[in-house]
Protein backbone atom coordinates (compact mmCIF):
# COMPACT_ATOMS: atom_id res chain seq x y z
CA UNK A 1 0.00 0.00 0.00
CA UNK A 2 2.75 2.23 0.84
CA UNK A 3 4.70 1.59 -1.97
CA UNK A 4 1.50 2.43 -4.22
CA UNK A 5 0.81 5.65 -2.36
CA UNK A 6 4.48 6.82 -3.23
CA UNK A 7 4.24 5.86 -6.81
CA UNK A 8 0.99 7.81 -6.96
CA UNK A 9 3.01 10.87 -5.68
CA UNK A 10 5.75 10.73 -7.82
CA UNK A 11 3.59 9.85 -11.24
CA UNK A 12 1.14 12.91 -10.63
CA UNK A 13 4.28 15.26 -9.64
CA UNK A 14 6.04 14.81 -12.89
CA UNK A 15 2.58 15.10 -14.81
CA UNK A 16 2.46 18.39 -13.29
CA UNK A 17 5.36 19.42 -13.64
CA UNK A 18 5.21 18.47 -17.19
CA UNK A 19 2.11 20.41 -18.11
CA UNK A 20 3.78 23.99 -16.35
CA UNK A 21 7.02 24.77 -17.91
CA UNK A 22 7.40 27.32 -15.34
CA UNK A 23 8.33 24.61 -12.84
CA UNK A 24 11.37 23.45 -14.87
CA UNK A 25 14.53 24.68 -13.25
CA UNK A 26 16.50 27.00 -15.53
CA UNK A 27 20.72 27.29 -14.34
CA UNK A 28 22.00 30.99 -14.89
CA UNK A 29 23.73 30.71 -18.51
CA UNK A 30 26.67 32.15 -16.55
CA UNK A 31 27.49 29.26 -14.20
CA UNK A 32 26.05 25.91 -16.64
CA UNK A 33 29.51 25.73 -17.89
CA UNK A 34 31.39 24.66 -14.24
CA UNK A 35 28.45 22.92 -12.62
CA UNK A 36 28.90 19.63 -11.63
CA UNK A 37 26.76 16.69 -12.72
CA UNK A 38 25.64 13.38 -10.82
CA UNK A 39 25.27 9.69 -11.77
CA UNK A 40 21.83 8.19 -10.59
CA UNK A 41 21.89 6.81 -6.76
CA UNK A 42 23.97 3.87 -5.94
CA UNK A 43 23.13 1.65 -2.79
CA UNK A 44 25.18 1.21 -0.23
CA UNK A 45 23.09 -0.74 1.89
CA UNK A 46 20.97 -1.32 5.31
CA UNK A 47 22.41 0.58 7.75
CA UNK A 48 23.49 -1.50 10.32
CA UNK A 49 22.87 0.33 13.94
CA UNK A 50 19.26 -0.63 14.13
CA UNK A 51 18.98 2.70 16.97
CA UNK A 52 19.88 5.16 13.82
CA UNK A 53 16.04 4.41 12.95
CA UNK A 54 14.93 8.10 12.22
CA UNK A 55 17.93 9.69 9.99
CA UNK A 56 17.46 13.72 9.84
CA UNK A 57 20.87 14.98 10.18
CA UNK A 58 23.69 13.43 7.94
CA UNK A 59 27.82 14.75 7.24
CA UNK A 60 31.19 13.02 5.55
CA UNK A 61 33.36 12.76 8.59
CA UNK A 62 36.73 15.32 8.29
CA UNK A 63 38.83 13.39 10.69
CA UNK A 64 38.05 10.18 9.89
CA UNK A 65 37.91 8.62 6.37
CA UNK A 66 34.99 6.92 4.98
CA UNK A 67 33.11 7.71 7.81
CA UNK A 68 29.64 9.81 7.94
CA UNK A 69 27.91 11.31 11.44
CA UNK A 70 23.97 10.84 11.83
CA UNK A 71 21.99 11.60 13.88
CA UNK A 72 17.78 10.81 14.97
CA UNK A 73 14.95 13.72 15.46
CA UNK A 74 12.79 14.19 18.31
CA UNK A 75 12.66 11.59 20.78
CA UNK A 76 16.15 10.45 20.80
CA UNK A 77 19.13 10.65 23.04
CA UNK A 78 21.42 13.33 22.77
CA UNK A 79 23.57 11.18 20.88
CA UNK A 80 25.23 11.02 17.26
CA UNK A 81 26.31 7.77 15.19
CA UNK A 82 29.60 6.66 13.57
CA UNK A 83 28.61 4.84 9.96
CA UNK A 84 31.16 4.05 7.00
CA UNK A 85 30.18 4.76 3.55
CA UNK A 86 27.84 1.50 3.32
CA UNK A 87 25.90 2.07 6.59
CA UNK A 88 27.91 0.04 8.35
CA UNK A 89 29.45 0.29 12.31
CA UNK A 90 27.27 0.87 16.21
CA UNK A 91 29.78 3.85 17.38
CA UNK A 92 27.85 5.59 19.31
CA UNK A 93 28.62 9.36 20.38
CA UNK A 94 26.67 11.07 23.61
CA UNK A 95 27.11 14.68 23.15
CA UNK A 96 27.19 15.90 27.05
CA UNK A 97 24.95 18.71 28.43
CA UNK A 98 22.95 18.95 25.39
CA UNK A 99 19.28 17.72 25.12
CA UNK A 100 17.63 16.50 21.64
CA UNK A 101 14.37 18.11 21.31
CA UNK A 102 14.26 17.70 18.14
CA UNK A 103 17.47 17.48 16.04
CA UNK A 104 16.74 17.94 12.35
CA UNK A 105 20.08 18.83 10.81
CA UNK A 106 23.53 18.89 11.01
CA UNK A 107 27.00 20.38 9.51
CA UNK A 108 30.80 20.54 9.87
CA UNK A 109 33.39 22.62 9.02
CA UNK A 110 37.18 21.93 8.92
CA UNK A 111 39.41 23.87 11.12
CA UNK A 112 42.86 26.17 10.00
CA UNK A 113 44.29 23.39 12.58
CA UNK A 114 43.64 20.23 11.11
CA UNK A 115 40.58 19.69 14.04
CA UNK A 116 37.05 19.76 12.08
CA UNK A 117 33.79 21.20 14.39
CA UNK A 118 30.74 18.97 14.12
CA UNK A 119 27.30 21.37 14.61
CA UNK A 120 23.77 19.95 15.77
CA UNK A 121 20.65 22.04 14.68
CA UNK A 122 17.69 21.62 17.44
CA UNK A 123 15.16 23.94 15.57
CA UNK A 124 12.37 21.34 14.53
CA UNK A 125 9.08 22.96 15.94
CA UNK A 126 6.66 21.32 13.80
CA UNK A 127 3.52 23.34 15.34
CA UNK A 128 5.49 26.63 15.57
CA UNK A 129 5.04 27.29 19.13
CA UNK A 130 9.04 27.06 20.67
CA UNK A 131 10.22 30.72 22.15
CA UNK A 132 13.71 29.58 21.35
CA UNK A 133 16.16 27.35 19.28
CA UNK A 134 19.95 25.77 20.14
CA UNK A 135 22.82 25.30 17.95
CA UNK A 136 25.21 22.88 19.51
CA UNK A 137 29.10 22.07 18.07
CA UNK A 138 31.86 20.12 19.16
CA UNK A 139 35.49 19.11 17.71
CA UNK A 140 34.96 16.17 15.50
CA UNK A 141 36.28 13.07 17.39
CA UNK A 142 39.04 11.16 15.92
CA UNK A 143 38.26 7.10 16.03
CA UNK A 144 40.20 4.30 15.68
CA UNK A 145 40.14 0.38 16.15
CA UNK A 146 40.29 1.05 20.18
CA UNK A 147 36.97 3.20 20.40
CA UNK A 148 34.58 2.18 22.14
CA UNK A 149 30.92 1.34 20.62
CA UNK A 150 29.65 3.89 23.56
CA UNK A 151 31.29 6.91 23.86
CA UNK A 152 31.12 10.96 25.51
CA UNK A 153 31.77 13.81 24.00
CA UNK A 154 32.44 15.95 26.41
CA UNK A 155 33.63 19.48 25.33
CA UNK A 156 30.07 20.49 23.89
CA UNK A 157 29.21 24.24 23.48
CA UNK A 158 25.93 25.98 23.11
CA UNK A 159 23.64 28.82 21.52
CA UNK A 160 20.24 29.55 22.09
CA UNK A 161 18.63 31.39 19.24
CA UNK A 162 15.57 33.52 18.21
CA UNK A 163 14.14 34.35 14.43
CA UNK A 164 13.55 37.67 13.84
CA UNK A 165 10.09 37.05 12.81
CA UNK A 166 8.89 34.37 15.59
CA UNK A 167 8.66 31.08 15.41
CA UNK A 168 8.73 28.34 12.42
CA UNK A 169 9.63 24.82 12.06
CA UNK A 170 13.22 24.45 10.45
CA UNK A 171 14.98 20.99 8.92
CA UNK A 172 17.75 22.36 6.67
CA UNK A 173 21.06 24.03 8.20
CA UNK A 174 24.28 25.41 6.35
CA UNK A 175 27.32 26.74 7.76
CA UNK A 176 29.53 28.45 5.18
CA UNK A 177 32.95 26.32 5.44
CA UNK A 178 34.84 29.71 5.69
CA UNK A 179 32.94 32.25 7.52
CA UNK A 180 31.14 29.92 9.69
CA UNK A 181 27.60 31.84 8.98
CA UNK A 182 25.42 29.97 9.72
CA UNK A 183 22.33 30.00 7.45
CA UNK A 184 18.84 27.84 7.81
CA UNK A 185 15.82 27.18 5.41
CA UNK A 186 12.11 27.55 6.70
CA UNK A 187 10.35 23.80 6.10
CA UNK A 188 6.80 24.38 5.65
CA UNK A 189 6.25 27.69 3.72
CA UNK A 190 5.16 28.26 0.21
CA UNK A 191 7.93 30.38 -0.11
CA UNK A 192 11.04 29.01 2.18
CA UNK A 193 12.41 31.70 4.49
CA UNK A 194 16.25 31.59 4.79
CA UNK A 195 17.88 33.14 7.85
CA UNK A 196 21.12 33.74 8.67
CA UNK A 197 23.22 33.56 12.21
CA UNK A 198 26.21 35.51 11.45
CA UNK A 199 29.68 33.64 13.21
CA UNK A 200 30.76 36.59 15.27
CA UNK A 201 27.15 35.71 17.44
CA UNK A 202 27.94 32.00 17.48
CA UNK A 203 29.35 32.24 21.17
CA UNK A 204 29.48 29.31 23.55
CA UNK A 205 26.33 29.98 26.32
CA UNK A 206 25.14 32.75 24.39
CA UNK A 207 22.07 34.01 22.33
CA UNK A 208 21.51 35.26 19.30
CA UNK A 209 18.69 36.08 16.62
CA UNK A 210 18.68 34.38 13.34
CA UNK A 211 17.81 37.24 10.93
CA UNK A 212 15.46 36.77 8.01
CA UNK A 213 17.45 37.36 4.95
CA UNK A 214 15.25 36.44 1.85
CA UNK A 215 12.12 34.44 0.57
CA UNK A 216 13.40 31.74 -1.80
CA UNK A 217 11.90 30.90 -5.03
CA UNK A 218 12.49 27.16 -5.01
CA UNK A 219 10.33 23.95 -3.65
CA UNK A 220 7.27 25.35 -4.21
CA UNK A 221 3.99 23.60 -4.41
CA UNK A 222 2.98 22.54 -7.44
CA UNK A 223 -0.45 21.53 -6.31
CA UNK A 224 -3.32 22.47 -3.38
CA UNK A 225 -3.22 18.96 -2.61
CA UNK A 226 -1.95 18.12 0.48
CA UNK A 227 0.33 15.32 -0.15
CA UNK A 228 2.07 18.15 -2.65
CA UNK A 229 2.35 20.48 -0.38
CA UNK A 230 4.20 18.09 2.01
CA UNK A 231 6.04 16.82 -0.45
CA UNK A 232 7.81 20.54 -0.89
CA UNK A 233 8.46 20.73 2.45
CA UNK A 234 12.78 21.60 3.04
CA UNK A 235 14.12 18.51 4.80
CA UNK A 236 18.13 19.24 4.89
CA UNK A 237 20.75 20.55 3.12
CA UNK A 238 24.87 20.74 2.76
CA UNK A 239 27.79 23.03 1.47
CA UNK A 240 30.93 21.43 -0.27
CA UNK A 241 34.06 21.29 1.74
CA UNK A 242 35.25 23.73 -1.00
CA UNK A 243 32.31 25.97 0.03
CA UNK A 244 31.50 26.26 -4.26
CA UNK A 245 28.48 24.40 -4.04
CA UNK A 246 24.96 23.88 -2.74
CA UNK A 247 22.28 21.08 -2.07
CA UNK A 248 18.87 21.34 -0.57
CA UNK A 249 16.58 18.41 -0.67
CA UNK A 250 12.68 18.39 -0.22
CA UNK A 251 10.45 15.12 -0.02
CA UNK A 252 10.73 14.88 -3.68
CA UNK A 253 13.95 16.32 -5.33
CA UNK A 254 17.36 17.56 -4.75
CA UNK A 255 18.36 20.87 -5.61
CA UNK A 256 21.74 22.57 -6.42
CA UNK A 257 23.68 25.63 -6.77
CA UNK A 258 27.47 26.28 -8.24
CA UNK A 259 28.41 29.34 -6.42
CA UNK A 260 29.60 32.42 -8.79
CA UNK A 261 33.38 33.79 -7.84
CA UNK A 262 32.50 36.31 -4.89
CA UNK A 263 28.68 35.33 -4.41
CA UNK A 264 27.59 35.17 -1.25
CA UNK A 265 25.60 32.22 -0.11
CA UNK A 266 22.57 33.93 0.31
CA UNK A 267 22.52 35.49 -3.57
CA UNK A 268 22.99 31.88 -4.58
CA UNK A 269 20.33 30.91 -3.05
CA UNK A 270 18.17 33.40 -4.69
CA UNK A 271 18.88 31.84 -7.84
CA UNK A 272 16.96 29.13 -10.16
CA UNK A 273 18.87 26.15 -9.35
CA UNK A 274 19.07 22.84 -10.98
CA UNK A 275 17.56 19.12 -9.76
CA UNK A 276 19.96 16.34 -9.22
CA UNK A 277 19.48 12.54 -9.21
CA UNK A 278 17.47 11.41 -6.64
CA UNK A 279 15.59 7.88 -5.79
CA UNK A 280 12.84 9.28 -3.40
CA UNK A 281 12.90 7.58 0.27
CA UNK A 282 10.47 6.99 2.80
CA UNK A 283 10.80 9.64 4.96
CA UNK A 284 14.50 10.89 3.42
CA UNK A 285 16.01 13.95 5.22
CA UNK A 286 19.73 13.56 5.26
CA UNK A 287 21.88 14.78 2.79
CA UNK A 288 26.19 15.24 2.65
CA UNK A 289 28.14 16.06 0.29
CA UNK A 290 31.36 13.32 1.02
CA UNK A 291 34.14 14.70 2.35
CA UNK A 292 36.48 14.96 -1.16
CA UNK A 293 33.38 16.09 -2.85
CA UNK A 294 32.57 14.33 -5.23
CA UNK A 295 29.29 13.14 -4.70
CA UNK A 296 26.73 13.17 -1.85
CA UNK A 297 25.09 10.73 0.17
CA UNK A 298 21.15 10.55 1.23
CA UNK A 299 19.73 8.98 4.09
CA UNK A 300 15.96 8.12 5.34
CA UNK A 301 14.15 7.02 8.33
CA UNK A 302 12.71 3.49 9.45
CA UNK A 303 9.18 3.01 7.70
CA UNK A 304 6.57 -0.13 7.10
CA UNK A 305 8.43 -0.11 3.36
CA UNK A 306 12.21 -1.28 4.48
CA UNK A 307 15.03 -0.89 6.44
CA UNK A 308 17.16 2.55 6.63
CA UNK A 309 19.42 2.63 3.91
CA UNK A 310 22.52 4.56 2.55
CA UNK A 311 22.59 5.73 -1.02
CA UNK A 312 25.01 7.63 -2.90
CA UNK A 313 25.62 9.75 -6.23
CA UNK A 314 28.72 9.89 -7.79
CA UNK A 315 30.02 13.21 -9.25
CA UNK A 316 30.70 12.39 -13.28
CA UNK A 317 33.92 13.43 -14.61
CA UNK A 318 34.07 16.91 -17.15
CA UNK A 319 33.73 15.91 -19.91
CA UNK A 320 37.25 17.04 -21.65
CA UNK A 321 35.37 18.11 -24.93
CA UNK A 322 34.42 20.63 -22.55
CA UNK A 323 37.61 22.22 -21.47
CA UNK A 324 38.81 25.65 -22.81
CA UNK A 325 42.60 25.18 -23.81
Amino acid sequence: MMKNKVIFLLSFYFLLVSCDPTQTPTPDPGVTATESNYAEYEDRGVIENPSLKEASGLVASRKNAGYLWAHNDSGDENRIFLIDSYGKGKREFKLQGAENRDWEDMGIVGETDGSATIYLADFGDNNANYSSYALYWCKEPIVDANTPISNTISQVSKLTFTLSDGARDMECLLVDQKTKDIFIISKRETSKRLYKIAASSVVAGGTAKAEFVRELNFSKPISTDARLINAAYITGGSISPDNSEILVKNYLEIYYWKRKTGESISDALSRTPKTVPYKMEPQGEGIAFASDGNGYYTISELDASGPVRLYFYKKKLLDSKLLII
